[in-house]
């Protein structure tokens, strides 16, 4: 899912923002590479250039993914989360202070940060959230749903969903085992609220179905 309407590789690629793209360097990451962790000193803001990359907290045995990143959202490694390539990918990276010369003249930059890294927050309030008020289930069924809406495809008169996303990544999207989400997924297809139709690709016949079942009565 986007997080903003704005892809900032086409806006970097424009003439009137040569400043700007001139400050960041490129960086290949290989699938599975932690890039940036919390008790690094780097001070850095990047955009994912390709591929996509996670953003995490981690703590003992468990991890919760706070956020997706694709190409043109921006980050930054001050955060207190690890970030790591979820397949091959590259990154424009620039230090905090390069930034700040340009934001002033660039409003566009300093707003898409800001969508993003509220995103981010609003995330993980709802991961706190869900942990404190609400099972494994409907957390699971509450992320569906709130995909489906914002980017499933109109089919049949239900939602054609590509997740694009491995079980495993799911789980860590949840706070849960591979084992328990993979569960709870056959038990939503037995129950007819959704099918799969290949890897991370599923059709949800009934949005307001899953929607009460999931507790949740938006339309």
């Amino acid at each position: 899912m986007k997080f903003t309407g704005v892809n900032l590789l086409d806006e970097l690629d424009r003439p009137e923002l040569a400043d700007l793209r001139a400050v960041f360097r490129k960086r290949s990451v290989s699938k599975g590479e932690v890039v940036f962790r919390p008790e690094g000193d780097e001070d850095l803001v990047f955009v994912v250039a390709k591929g996509r990359v996670r953003v995490y907290l981690a703590y003992e045995d468990k991890e919760f993914t706070l956020a997706i990143l694709n190409p043109g959202d921006p980050y930054s490694t001050h955060s207190g989360c690890y970030v790591q390539a979820l397949e091959d990918a590259e990154l424009l990276l620039t230090d905090v202070r390069s930034v700040k010369r340009c934001m002033t003249d660039i409003p566009l930059f300093t707003r898409t940060m800001v969508r993003v890294l509220g995103h981010i927050l609003r995330n993980s309030f709802s991961i706190i959230g869900g942990l404190a008020f609400k099972d494994i289930y409907n957390r699971l069924m509450d992320y569906i749903l709130n995909e489906a809406r914002a980017s499933g495809t109109p089919e049949d008169g239900g939602r054609l969903l590509k997740l694009n996303l491995t079980i495993e990544q799911l789980a860590q999207l949840m706070g849960a085992t591979r084992q328990t989400v993979s569960t709870l997924l056959n038990d939503m297809e037995r129950a007819g609220l959704m099918f799969k139709r290949g890897r991370g690709i599923y059709f949800i016949p009934d949005l307001d179905a899953l929607a009460q079942a999931a507790g949740d009565e938006m339309k």
